[in-house]
């Protein structure tokens, strides 16, 4: 199960009272020092040690970055069982969010709450990390990679993948505050093949997303899996061209009519499918404006 939370909507103490709510269990925030952030920023890594001591932050060993744990994900405690988070610093974690929730690479990850301490949770995240994905290291806890995961999966297999973690908070990329919420499963969740394919095709889907919101600024909450839907269908269409399929899957979220089915745009469509050295977008060129003119009236008549 998961709930949205519009962060336009989101007073600063909502986060936190949100977190209250799980006052009788470990609160944690998840970064990913891979992405920089200035560190003049209450946020920085460096200011967190000082504000919560350098015993409330411990790194998520990565298999590929074990021997440089300071790049690995750093999980930092906000509150044990009984004590309240600083509602503060998550007024400035929740911005910075926002700030950063079309970004491809983001520096915050999560909010999470558990039963487990510390220490013990490190080695929980790690070994999802090492083991969710048997073929390699899958850094699930991306914003990004979650989000499709979330998207493409069982909400039961993923709330049980997660477990012992209870609730997964995290900024989507429509800016939102969502949740994930945990679950004891019985039975360990292999990853199908639609979920490791939409995986694969991640940072395409993240393209597709940037340019969707330069066209329509606020997405939809469910943004991530209508990109990731277009983009496994014009996949389909085979054809060559990264900027072609971007093109045609943007077409998909952004227009009302479906320009594929015009008999002129079929048909250079099939060209393109047919001739891998010709581009989709260039051909598109010849059309006469009266194609435009058509397929506009259309849309204004949908």
């Amino acid at each position: 199960m998961s709930n949205l939370v519009p962060v336009n909507t989101m007073k600063a103490n909502t986060l936190a009272d949100i977190m209250e709510l799980k006052r009788d269990e470990y609160r944690y925030l998840l970064i990913d020092p891979l992405k920089a952030v200035c560190d003049v920023r209450p946020i920085h890594l460096s200011h967190l040690q000082k504000t919560l001591g350098d015993q409330a932050i411990r790194p998520v060993l990565r298999q590929d970055l074990a021997y440089s744990p300071q790049h690995c994900p750093q999980l930092v405690l906000l509150a044990t069982p009984g004590c309240g988070c600083d509602a503060a610093l998550l007024e400035c974690l929740v911005d910075y969010a926002a700030e950063e929730a079309l970004h491809e690479k983001r520096y915050l990850c999560a909010w999470l709450s558990s039963p487990q301490p510390l220490e013990q949770l490190v080695v929980t995240l790690a070994d999802w990390c090492n083991h969710l994905d048997n073929s390699a290291f899958f850094p699930f806890f991306e914003p990004h990679r979650f989000e499709l995961l979330q998207a493409t999966s069982p909400a039961k297999k993923l709330g049980g993948s997660i477990w012992p973690v209870s609730h997964w908070w995290y900024m989507s990329a429509a800016g939102n505050i969502t949740v994930v919420d945990g679950n004891e499963a019985t039975d360990k969740w292999q990853l199908t093949w639609g979920v490791q394919h939409a995986q694969q095709a991640a940072r395409m889907i993240w393209q597709l997303l940037f340019a969707w919101q330069q066209v329509c600024p606020t997405l939809p909450s469910d943004a991530v899996k209508l990109a990731a839907a277009a983009w496994r269908e014009v996949e389909k269409t085979e054809l060559t061209h990264v900027e072609d399929r971007l093109f045609l899957a943007l077409n998909r979220l952004t227009l009302l009519v479906n320009i594929e089915l015009h008999p002129q745009i079929n048909a250079l469509l099939q060209q393109a499918i047919a001739s891998p050295a010709l581009r989709f977008t260039q051909l598109l060129n010849s059309l006469p404006e009266s194609v435009w003119f058509e397929l506009d009236n259309l849309s204004s008549s949908s």
